[in-house]
């Protein structure tokens, strides 16, 4: 009785045995089938170091599937690794624009690189640890206003203050409700100034 090989369990005559030609046919036909298996990219090579040669042929095109993203390993990828090397060495790209995906130029990476937090001309803003950023006292209409200027033109909370211009107060018939009023000196003639609602007029002497 002949022994079988380990993984085929191809036959092999002993040498007490004659050989038998439609034995060895057999077992050469065996072996002509393995050696053009189908191949099946189902399955994802595991923890097995070796297995049979259909089997870790289909593991290896599992592998090129997923390498290539592709949903049969026998396609081609769209993008090859030459292309790739070729790509790194030229450094050649497309930068990102407003509705397209790119890489970013040199520039915007400079702009990027350079944010800060002071009020340096041509810098992206960018906020301290604190979430704070300076800026100049402004000079247009639109402009940011920083702390000094609004300390040093507007009225201080909680502080004394001496007003710079003239304060004119809301013309209303709120008579009972706490507010500021205008108060207007009659200084001469016989004439009362002109007055609005809520006035307070005093004549001087």
């Amino acid at each position: 009785m002949p022994k079988e090989t380990t993984n085929y369990n191809l036959k092999k005559p002993l040498y007490t045995e004659n050989a038998d030609i439609a034995v060895i046919n057999e077992s050469l036909d065996e072996i002509d089938a393995l050696l053009t298996p189908t191949i099946s990219a189902v399955n994802a090579p595991g923890s097995e170091s070796k297995g049979k040669l259909a089997t870790v042929l289909g593991w290896l095109a599992n592998r090129i599937k997923a390498i290539t993203g592709k949903s049969s390993w026998q396609e081609d990828p769209s993008v090859t690794l030459e292309d790739c090397s070729s790509h790194i060495a030229n450094g050649t790209h497309s930068n990102a624009t407003v509705s397209t995906n790119g890489f970013m130029s040199y520039s915007d990476k400079q702009k990027l690189d350079g944010a800060t937090n002071d009020y340096i001309a041509s810098k992206l803003m960018m906020r301290d640890s604190s979430g704070r950023a300076r800026v100049q006292s402004p000079s247009n209409s639109y402009d940011i206003a920083n702390k000094t200027y609004v300390d040093s033109n507007f009225v201080k909370k909680n502080a004394d203050t001496t007003m710079t211009a003239k304060l004119t107060a809301y013309s209303n018939t709120s008579y009972t409700t706490k507010q500021v009023r205008n108060i207007v000196l009659w200084t001469s003639g016989s004439t009362p100034p002109a007055t609005s609602y809520g006035d307070i007029v005093i004549k001087t002497f």
